[in-house]
């Protein structure tokens, strides 16, 4: 290849390395904000009275906190590592390498499951057996999420021990990889991340959906009358808004995730094959796009909250109204210390 040719690759992989580094840049500025001021506003509405003793409501407020640190520390460590040349830290620390991809695939994979965990509880919450229904419970719920940490924690206990600073052989760049280092392991932990992240996640909240579904159809063919009218009622309209909640953030996390397995996959396969320059900003820009994109249920889950449930959106106009009544007995009592001065003068 002439000399001008290479000189027009470097340039060409110049530019999509800087498109791939601005997109990164770009999103992250434009979610970390709303991410965070939303995330902050569903733990407050999922910690209401009205919310709180419903044990759906508990792996929403979960999913919630675990996607608050997802937007506080994910994203801008990916922004850090691949939006400005030369900043990862963990290219130049094998500690920080390990213990960063440790704590990066872990939020990602608990956001996924206490999606599952949800989905299985509406499942229960919906059956005809009273023993099932016994399940789906707030005391059931603060057990199930603390365990998912645990399983999720030890799941990834792979990554410390197998992850290593690499050199990227057309750059002669080190990088700690996302997807690990080059190798077997990178292989089979993309086909783990693709089981662990995108089809059994997929696939059990289809399930456990079509189930629920099925659960109220034949609720509703039953017509039982209650003997406690009003309180059947509010739980009634409660576990539908928590159900329509669940159906947007599945539809999401599913697309989402197994979007950005694929791309783990198709990245593991060509590792082993030789590139140029341009290649590797290439995939690395296709990365980035899939990478970040992967990230919107987690981020933004309180607006998948807000469009589609009405009952999230009373809890949100309530504390409108708390703070406006905050803030006009405020002005109030400013008004008259105001008018109780001019009058001692």
């Amino acid at each position: 290849m002439s000399s001008s040719a290479v000189s027009s690759l470097l340039l060409e992989a110049n530019n999509l390395n800087y498109i791939a580094m601005m997109f990164i840049r770009c999103y992250c500025y434009i979610v970390i904000p709303p991410g965070t001021l939303g995330h902050l506003l569903s733990i407050y509405v999922f910690t209401r009275r009205s919310l709180l003793s419903n044990p759906c409501s508990r792996y929403f407020l979960a999913a919630s906190i675990i996607g608050l640190l997802h937007t506080c520390y994910v994203l801008p460590m990916r922004m850090i590592q691949s939006a400005f040349v030369d900043t990862d830290p963990g290219a130049y620390s094998v500690v920080f390498c390990k213990i960063t991809w440790l704590l990066l695939n872990s939020l990602r994979g608990l956001g996924f499951w206490f999606i599952v965990c949800a989905c299985a509880d509406r499942y229960l919450c919906s059956s005809r057996s009273i023993n099932m229904r016994a399940w789906s419970s707030v005391r059931v719920a603060n057990r199930v999420i603390p365990l998912t940490i645990l399983i999720i924690l030890v799941a990834y206990s792979h990554v410390p021990v197998f992850f290593e600073i690499d050199i990227i052989p057309a750059t002669q760049k080190p990088i700690c990889y996302p997807p690990g280092p080059p190798g077997t392991y990178r292989i089979v932990l993309s086909y783990f991340n693709l089981i662990f992240l995108g089809l059994s996640p997929s696939l059990v909240m289809l399930m456990f959906g079509l189930l629920t579904l099925r659960n109220v159809e034949r609720a509703k063919r039953l017509r039982v009358v209650p003997t406690t009218e009003t309180i059947n009622i509010t739980n009634r309209t409660t576990n539908t808004h928590m159900l329509r909640m669940l159906l947007v953030q599945v539809l999401v996390y599913c697309i989402t995730g197994l979007t950005f397995s694929v791309a783990l996959i198709i990245t593991a396969i060509n590792a082993s094959a030789p590139k140029n320059a341009f290649q590797v900003a290439q995939e690395n820009m296709i990365n980035a796009a899939v990478g970040m994109l992967s990230t919107v249920g987690p981020c933004l889950s309180f607006y998948l909250f807000t469009l589609s449930s009405g009952l999230f959106r009373k809890e949100l106009k309530k504390l409108y109204q708390k703070i406006r009544r905050t803030e006009i007995i405020h002005n109030n009592l400013r008004f008259k210390q105001l008018i109780q001065a001019m009058m001692e003068q």
